[in-house]
């Protein structure tokens, strides 16, 4: 306790070190005179502290990024002065929970969570952006083509604090970046059927297990999907979801019993990856590349590219669609995306309200939301890394074609490339240069594999049906109390249901105890009431 304790007040004394005088002299004007590439007389510098992530890669001195605060130093008409933190995506959340605890915080900062965005934002901690909305012009266009809006980014009193993540899809598919990875040269090898089905996923894994006895055939990339490519073929969820007429509390279904049965059936004959629950993407990797793991029943589809970029593991993964239940239909696609613009609610990037000349920074990341500038970030510069065919867009094809396509776009600091993002992070991701900076992969379907861009193959195999029932779900918001009553209720039931269901796979508990299972969740908290608050709000 007194090492985690000091730990935390080590943290928070580096954070303070950095950000010492955030909220005073940041976010001013300085008496420096400079005149700008635009002729423009620049009275003042606009200095800023900001705090976001990265993944990876650092934007500072790419030509994109050179671009960007060229661009921006032209639209506001003055010198804008940046210190930046950059801090790894892994990290984010901790770090910055400290610093939204203590109160110091920079003029500018990306924050994780809406409960987090409201709760300090009704503590005063960020400034409340509704009342600029006659200075955003291009971010009101994104938060007017959202459906619901003010339920969904305002509170009660409707507030709103925060530029929340932006996407605009100009085009009619509704793909997924997610899908289900096998193993096809080994599959072909040994004439197995690639899996249609969680059946035919079953047989296939006795006959791996049976040819290769030191592995575990089903494996798992990253701890945050869980076992959500099962619970998709079952047409449930791990928590409360919307089934498209209402919300429901997934472990509270026969699907999702069916679910975790058909996990301790892999489990219990060794078909299944006993740190399921446990891997990192390094340890996945490595076992997707040396013969431990051969199927995996969803992942993200950028993963496979880098299996097979192995030369010396010498391997072929192929991506496929998620494995169906027939008894439940078309298994559920992950994330399948919209059409058109809009913003999710998950995270955005927050104003100190002790920062000094707030129409500026408001203007500024307002900026950012302009098509102008979504085309550069994403897409970069033309004639250096796009070019304009018949109207549209492409990647040049020097680009394209090289060893490692998506590094060179990050080198010149496309923020396509995920790994090297120019400007303040999250900036609105445009979907086409998202669909199209990415190399071909295998894609397995209908009894071949070829090679085909992974989103465009999830949208033409997966079809209307394969859409999740909650990736279209009514956008609600809760009070701070309604928040309250959430937390309060369902994090004790979550972590227990969480908890019960590896036991329930690794056969720790009897699914004979599964009525005492629903009963013991009963008398955790009322989750009814809160399934009754999400489905009074959708009436609203």
């Amino acid at each position: 306790m007194k090492k985690t304790l000091l730990g935390m007040l080590m943290t928070l004394l580096l954070i303070s070190t950095m950000l010492s005088g955030c909220g005073s002299g940041s976010g001013s004007d300085t008496s420096e005179s400079k005149t700008g590439e635009n002729g423009t007389d620049h009275a003042k510098a606009l200095n800023l502290k900001v705090v976001i992530p990265h993944f990876g890669g650092d934007p500072t001195g790419t030509i994109v990024q050179q671009e960007y605060e060229k661009e921006i130093q032209n639209y506001l008409g003055t010198e804008v002065k940046i210190e930046w933190t950059r801090i790894p995506w892994g990290e984010y959340s901790e770090k910055t929970k400290v610093m939204l605890t203590s109160g110091d915080i920079p003029d500018v900062m990306l924050v994780r969570g809406q409960d987090n965005i409201i709760k300090f934002g009704e503590q005063g901690l960020f400034v409340d952006l509704s009342q600029y909305m006659d200075k955003m012009p291009n971010y009101k266009t994104y938060i007017d083509a959202t459906a619901n809006n003010e339920q969904y980014l305002m509170n009660e009193k409707k507030q709103l604090f925060a530029f929340y993540d932006g996407s605009t899809n100009p085009t009619d598919i509704t793909p997924s970046q997610y899908a289900a990875a096998y193993r096809l040269d080994v599959f072909q090898k040994h004439n197995i059927k690639v899996p249609t089905t969680l059946d035919e996923m079953y047989d296939a894994a006795k006959q791996l297990k049976t040819l290769y006895p030191d592995s575990y055939p089903v494996g798992q990339s990253e701890q945050y999907i869980e076992y959500e490519g099962i619970l998709n073929a079952n047409h449930t969820a791990g928590g409360i979801y919307w089934n498209g007429e209402k919300y429901v509390y997934g472990p509270t279904e026969e699907a999702y019993k069916e679910a975790l049965m058909f996990l301790n059936k892999l489990y219990t004959e060794k078909l299944l990856d006993p740190a399921f629950w446990s891997d990192n993407m390094d340890e996945a990797k490595s076992k997707a590349t040396s013969g431990k793991t051969f199927i995996y029943p969803l992942l993200w589809s950028g993963y496979v590219a880098d299996f097979n970029a192995n030369k010396q593991a010498g391997v072929t993964w192929a991506l496929a669609m998620g494995a169906d239940n027939p008894k439940y239909g078309k298994a559920w696609k992950s994330g399948s995306e919209q059409k058109g613009k809009g913003v999710g609610n998950g995270s955005g990037l927050v104003i100190s309200a002790k920062s000094e000349n707030v129409e500026q920074i408001v203007k500024l990341l307002d900026y950012q939301y302009s098509d102008k500038m979504v085309d550069l970030l994403m897409w970069g510069i033309e004639g250096k890394s796009y070019e304009v065919t018949d109207g549209k867009k492409e990647f040049l094809p020097a680009l394209k074609n090289s060893d490692d396509f998506v590094g060179e776009l990050a080198k010149l600091g496309v923020s396509v490339s995920m790994r090297t993002r120019p400007g303040i992070v999250f900036t609105p991701q445009e979907a086409i240069a998202k669909y199209t900076s990415i190399p071909d992969v295998m894609f397995y379907h209908d009894g071949k594999a070829q090679l085909e861009n992974y989103w465009f193959a999830s949208d033409k195999y997966g079809g209307k049906e394969s859409i999740a029932p909650m990736d279209r779900a009514p956008k609600i918001m809760f009070t701070k109390d309604e928040r309250d009553l959430r937390a309060n209720t369902m994090t004790p039931i979550d972590t227990y249901v969480k908890e019960s269901a590896v036991k329930f796979i690794k056969g720790e508990m009897s699914f004979s105890d599964w009525d005492k299972f629903q009963e013991t969740i009963r008398k955790m908290g009322d989750y009814e009431s809160v399934l009754k608050m999400y489905n009074d709000k959708v009436k609203q």
